[in-house]
């Protein structure tokens, strides 16, 4: 009798465990397309700044745009604001708001900015590995008087 009935038991337990790896499955699923839409939708508009501080830098003259730096400035407004809305906003509105007002929606769109501050710094960062290094022949150059009317620039 005692055998039967843990065996039943475990019987149940292996179903509802099952039923319960299922929900939690689905549960994290939704998190994942969440935050993986929170990622592109940061990395297009990374994307966007991107191509703009190149276009202004082309066509403005003396420009000089940083548009990594300009993203993670964005970036943080965006996490300072998200922080607001997310912990006063929605806070109050909990019946209305409640999917986006849990601290754990809240550290993966944390988490989706930070990805993408990350990679518009690396961005930078490759793109000014890979890019020559400028001379500058006024200052980098030694110069021999090769006789009073010439001279031999050699850069350094």
């Amino acid at each position: 009798m005692i055998a039967a009935d843990s065996a039943i038991h475990a019987a149940t337990l292996r179903e509802q465990t099952f039923r319960q790896h299922r929900r939690s499955l689905r549960f994290h699923s939704v998190k994942m397309t969440n935050f993986l839409f929170d990622l592109v939708s940061n990395l297009a508009l990374l994307a966007i700044v991107l191509s703009a501080c190149h276009l202004c830098n082309r066509l403005v003259p003396n420009a000089a745009l940083n548009g990594a730096h300009i993203f993670v400035a964005l970036v943080s407004a965006a996490l300072l604001l998200d922080a607001a809305l997310t912990f006063l906003v929605f806070a109050d509105a909990q019946s209305r708001y409640g999917k986006f007002s849990t601290s754990s929606a809240f550290f993966e769109r944390t988490g989706a900015y930070v990805l993408a501050a990350i990679a518009a710094l690396t961005w930078q960062y490759a793109a000014r590995c890979m890019r020559p290094a400028r001379t500058n022949n006024n200052n980098n150059t030694l110069v021999i008087r090769t006789s009073p009317h010439s001279e031999s620039r050699l850069p350094m």
